[in-house]
């Protein structure tokens, strides 16, 4: 059983923890961490490398979105966790801030797999650096016209003394 170490496929970005650490109620748990959203075409890629790292036996990183969930339908999901904050690059190569990877931010991620005995075993993922391929959470900007009679404030009505 060896670490394994892959560029991933093409995935989608969920719930990235990547300048702080995660946070499950209210307790930290000391590691940066990313949710990657992969097509269900990429799975063999992520198959093979788990199954070099040891998988087979235990559990595995790699969990599969049932066809009828409301979000992400069919896609196949996968959780990488790093103790070290990563550093992000974009497709040229040139360093990025951590806080442009985003939800939904198409990324490639270099990604370790490791076996691990405890608890009956498995194979766990680590996270290692990210390619930013495009950024997420734009979303629709467009509200097309301003509505009707609406004129937009002056700075100095912005600008008035608060109350307390």
């Amino acid at each position: 059983m060896d670490k394994i170490t892959i560029v991933s496929p093409v995935a989608s970005v969920r719930f990235p923890n990547l300048q702080e650490h995660e946070v499950f109620s209210g307790v930290t748990t000391g590691k940066y961490s990313i949710t990657l959203m992969f097509k269900p075409e990429d799975k063999k890629v992520l198959e093979d490398a788990i199954t070099k790292a040891g998988g087979g036996k235990g559990k595995t990183p790699l969990k599969e979105i049932p066809a009828d969930a409301q979000y992400d339908a069919g896609m196949v999901c996968l959780k990488a966790k790093s103790q070290y904050q990563v550093k992000a690059v974009d497709a040229s190569g040139s360093l990025m801030p951590l806080e442009s990877v985003s939800q939904g931010s198409d990324v490639r991620v270099k990604i370790t797999f490791a076996p691990y005995t405890q608890s009956g075993g498995g194979v766990t993922c680590y996270l290692g650096n990210i390619q930013l391929l495009s950024s997420g959470g734009s979303g629709d900007m467009d509200f097309g016209e301003l509505p009707k009679g609406y004129e937009p404030r002056s700075d100095e009505e912005l600008n008035d003394d608060l109350p307390f």
